[in-house]
């Protein structure tokens, strides 16, 4: 007899956690959309915009590093950024730098202080020392 997935899960406590895990990512990833929609950013075009805000004049590769992107990822995630008018590209000699524009670096300011507050609306069922656990279990996983 071959076992249901479901009834494998059941059974397989690292597999029922996978699933918590991703369960969970997938609808705080959907709370921040939420809160980004109406700038007209998403979740990820954001975090290209905040790390661009914390490192601008980055290369192209140092960001996609950053973000976990592939380069064809990042490539297009910059082109599309490019042409909204919200970076720019510049390069240098086999480098490709990247730096908010004006409208960009308005953009990333406005979206910050949602994200942050959806952020801390999060974990705010968690105490400190239940975050400092949650940190340390995903670090050991990583």
């Amino acid at each position: 007899m071959i076992e249901s997935e479901l009834d494998l899960a059941v059974k397989q406590p690292a597999i029922r956690l996978w699933r918590r895990l991703v369960y969970t990512t997938q609808g705080k990833v959907r709370e921040v959309e939420a809160v980004l929609a109406p700038l007209g950013l998403t979740m990820t075009e954001f975090d290209l915009l905040a790390v661009l805000r914390r490192f601008d004049g980055a290369t192209q590769q140092e960001v996609a590093q950053r973000l976990l992107f592939t380069e064809a990822n990042m490539s297009y995630h910059a082109k599309r950024l490019v042409a909204r008018g919200l970076i720019e590209r510049q390069t240098a000699g086999k480098r490709k730098l990247l730096r908010l524009t004006a409208t960009g670096q308005h953009l990333v300011e406005q979206a910050l202080p949602k994200v942050l507050e959806i952020h801390e609306l999060q974990f705010s069922d968690l105490n400190d020392e239940e975050l400092m656990t949650l940190r340390n279990l995903l670090r050991r996983l990583k």
